[in-house]
This record gives structure tokens, C-alpha cells and sequence, in this order.
């Protein structure tokens, strides 16, 4: 595990709780569903920080027999870990607010309830904030799907106390369930769309295609290589893959061709850090083995 990475974790986890504590309280105070399925949603945020914690201790382990790719991916396992339960915080939101909108209960200490609802509010504001500039310096897709999901907390926090302040102020006790049942669909949301991202890059998905890019100019010129075709790249965690079959002149020794691909690599290793490239040689023939072929050219997609 890198030293910010894990940083970066148990400080998501020690927050987390002040910020599950802060909202208990608050519902604990008035009697509000919709600060109740707030103070629901922090609960998973409490268990994702936990999984977050165990997932790039995993991650940081470097390959071994077992798995000689690494073990990268287990960040985004705890990402689908994480979508799962937002999902399950979503539904039993979304049942008690259903519960409450049928049998609406009076609300009280709303001052007290909502300064400590607008404290945990700021706090995971700050959280979400910071987590995503860690996520971004260490390239960690766990911290992302992190603070995606705290800042989306924030949103429904925010939410929850207009919610509460329109009830207060206008005595309509049927705002606090409606604004409950609102929340856990946008919790719905974004929990499909984290297990979405966190699944596609599961399945290999290819290196950004501004990455990819890079990888092409680099290949591009470099003038000893005569053609390219096959290129393959995928995300795994913070790891980066990529393999290729290269053209040279078939008059070129191996040890000349050795050292192209050893400062090609050079060269891709110091502009995408944590690459693990595999270039393979083929001689270069007229008609057969030619010609620079992108990846948009093999499968035909449009540019």
C-alpha cells in the first residue's frame, strides 16, 4: 500500500464516523425520516471507508506467482463493493420514507437538528474535496469512487436540510418523506453509475484515449520502427498495460532491435508512470507487415 493511499484511507474512515455520529444525532433530535435516511447513507459510507482501508493494502502488494499481473484490482472491487451498498442504502431509504409519507409524524429541536445536520455537511464537503485531489495525485480509482460518493452525501445532505427548513416553516410534515424518497433515488443513481464505471474497467477497459495517444506519437517517432499494428491497453487499479507488435528492418539484429524497444519503453515508462508495456518485434515486409494501424483502425470505430 502507498503511504498516501493509506493516509488517504483511514482518514476517509475516521471522518466518516464523526460525520455518522454528527447525523444520528440530528435525527436523534427531531424525529426527521429524511435525516434519518441521511444518517443511512453515512452508515455505508462508514463500511466503504473500511473496505476502501482493506482494498489498497491488497493492492500494494507487488505481483507473485499467484498473480503475476498484481494485485491493482481490488480497488475496484471495493468499488463494486462500495455501488453495492449504496444500492441497499437506497432501497431501505426509500421504503421508510414510502412508510413515513403514509403516516407523516411531527418534527422537533429542528434549530439543534439542523445546526448539527449543516456541521456534518460541511465536514464531508471538506472530505469529498480533498479525496478527490488525492485520488487524482495517486491515480487511485478506490479514493475516487470515495469521494464520488461522499460529494454525492453532501448533495443529499444539502437537500435534506432545505427539506427540514421548508417543514419548519410551513408545517407541511408530508415534505420531510417526499424529500427522503428523492434522496434515495438519486442514491440509486449513483450508485448504478459507480457500479457501471467500476465494471467496465473490471472487464479491461482500454487506457484513456488520451493516454493511448501518447502511446502513439511515442510510437510514431521513433524512427527506427517501421509500422505498428495490434495495440492493446487496459487499466488495472493505478496500473497501466499495454502491449504492441512492432515492424523493423528485418536486416537489424536482435540486439539492435533490443535496444529500440528498451528506450521506446524508457521513454513510455517516464510519461505514463506505472507501465508495464510488451512490445513484440516482427520484420518489416512490403505488403504484409506495414503501415501504422491505431487501435480506431482495427475495430473500425469512428474517430
Amino acid at each position: 500500500m502507498s503511504t498516501g493511499q493509506g493516509r488517504a484511507a483511514l482518514v476517509s474512515l475516521a471522518v466518516s464516523l464523526l460525520v455518522l455520529a454528527l447525523k444520528t444525532g440530528a435525527f436523534l433530535l427531531t424525529g426527521s425520516v429524511s435525516l434519518l435516511s441521511d444518517a443511512a447513507e453515512s452508515i455505508v459510507n462508514v463500511l466503504a471507508a473500511v473496505v476502501l482501508l482493506i482494498a489498497v493494502r491488497l493492492a500494494a502488494q507487488p505481483p507473485d506467482y499467484e498473480h503475476p499481473y498484481g494485485h491493482e484490482k481490488a480497488e475496484l472491487l471495493s468499488g463494486a463493493f462500495e455501488a453495492l451498498l449504496i444500492f441497499a442504502a437506497g432501497a431501505v431509504i426509500m421504503l421508510t420514507g414510502v412508510q413515513r409519507f403514509l403516516n407523516p409524524q411531527e418534527l422537533a429541536n429542528l434549530p439543534a437538528g439542523l445546526i448539527t445536520a449543516t456541521v456534518a455537511c460541511g465536514v464531508n464537503l471538506g472530505l469529498a474535496l480533498w479525496l478527490r485531489r488525492r485520488a487524482r495525485a495517486l491515480e487511485s480509482p478506490g479514493l475516487d469512487a470515495n469521494a464520488r460518493h461522499i460529494m454525492t452525501d453532501f448533495w443529499s445532505t444539502a437537500g435534506v436540510l432545505l427539506a427540514v427548513v421548508l417543514v419548519g416553516l410551513t408545517g407541511w410534515l408530508i415534505i420531510d418523506p417526499i424529500v427522503a424518497v428523492i434522496v434515495a433515488a438519486n442514491i440509486l443513481r449513483e450508485g448504478w453509475q459507480l457500479l457501471a464505471t467500476t465494471l467496465s474497467q473490471l472487464l479491461d477497459e482500454r487506457l484513456p484515449e488520451e493516454e493511448e495517444d501518447l502511446i502513439l506519437n511515442l510510437l510514431d517517432g521513433t524512427d527506427d520502427i517501421l509500422g505498428y499494428h495490434r495495440l492493446r491497453s487496459r487499466m488495472s487499479g493505478s496500473a497501466r498495460f499495454f502491449e504492441v507488435d512492432v515492424f523493423v528492418d528485418p536486416a537489424m539484429s536482435v540486439e539492435e532491435a533490443h535496444n529500440i524497444i528498451r528506450r521506446l519503453e524508457d521513454r513510455l515508462a517516464d510519461a505514463l508512470p506505472n507501465m508495464v508495456s510488451t512490445i513484440h518485434v516482427e520484420p518489416h515486409a512490403p505488403g504484409i507487415r506495414e503501415g501504422f494501424t491505431a487501435p480506431r483502425d482495427e475495430y473500425g470505430e469512428d474517430g
